[in-house]
């Protein structure tokens, strides 16, 4: 008498097939709704050791921003291309469905991140870092609290050599991929604190320290030039001065070399000339 019939145990199971997929689309639709909007074991430094202007206040004018334009256009470029992996898995998700019409849906939308995606006036900095290998390319850090300086091989406490670059900024500042490659893994330790280690389409690896979040990636996982990948802290040894410590391989080992070419060349034009914005220091540290 309070048994399930036959028709409505169909329905039930019916429903449940369709559940997933079409929370696919919707995440899909969503993700490309917000698109659309757009107008350790490396070494890292110690502080006891540090000059004493890397932890002064933050300069007049600050943020300094690089090559402005560029950047926004490669990450509209990250999230388009972003958008397209999630609707190629949707597809995948719905195959063998019967799912003509969500199908059509997607096939639109993918066709209109397409013509978005060739509209946007990516630059290939072929000029300043073809000797890197690097097609697309963007500065790893969204806006600094201070010009960076070459200070590859300085010392360090305990007779070591520093081997990156320190890029000062704020806590939170978003963290970007510097090329199109992969997410090779992150690790937390007492020097780097919370970092990451990413391989690029150029064979080059890099690595990201003192981070205060990652974005939940998997290993192997694709990323894109412009691409969030965490947001700037003072985990590890860096306690109190908040920055990214950025070290580059560029044969994709653990033979650091100097990254400050790269990333000067990154930070595009005026970086020796950089004019501060007329308004107070966004924070005092």
């Amino acid at each position: 008498m309070f048994g399930i019939s036959r028709f409505e145990r169909r329905s039930r199971d019916h429903l449940t097939v369709w559940v997933k997929p079409l929370a696919a689309v919707l995440l899909v639709l969503s993700t490309v709704a917000a698109v659309a909007a757009w107008p350790g074991s490396a070494q890292a430094e110690e502080l006891a050791n540090v000059p004493q202007d890397f932890i002064a206040p933050t300069e007049w004018g600050a943020p300094f921003l690089p090559s402005k334009n560029h950047t926004s256009s490669v990450v509209h470029r990250a999230e388009l291309l972003t958008s397209l992996d999630t609707i190629a898995e949707a597809h995948i998700s719905l195959r063998g469905r019967g799912a003509s019409g969500t199908s059509r849906i997607l096939e639109s939308q993918e066709a209109s991140l397409n013509r978005e995606l060739e509209s946007v006036p990516v630059v290939a900095l072929a000029n300043s870092t073809e000797e890197f290998g690097i097609d697309v390319g963007v500065f790893p850090v969204a806006e600094l609290r201070k010009p960076f300086h070459n200070d590859w091989d300085e010392p360090r406490s305990g007779g070591r050599r520093h081997r990156g670059t320190d890029l000062l900024a704020q806590m939170g500042v978003p963290l970007l991929a510097i090329e199109d490659g992969t997410f090779e893994r992150n690790t937390v330790g007492s020097l780097g604190g919370l970092s990451v280690y990413l391989i690029g389409n150029s064979g080059a690896r890099y690595y990201y320290a003192h981070l205060d979040e990652v974005e939940v990636m998997q290993e192997g996982q694709r990323v894109y030039a412009g691409q969030q990948i965490g947001t700037v802290g003072d985990s590890g040894n860096a306690k109190g001065s908040p920055h990214l410590h950025m070290q580059w391989a560029p044969n994709g080992d653990s033979d650091w070399a100097n990254p400050y070419p790269l990333l000067d060349a990154l930070y595009g034009e005026g970086y020796v000339t950089v004019t501060a914005i007329e308004e107070p220091p966004t924070q005092q540290p």
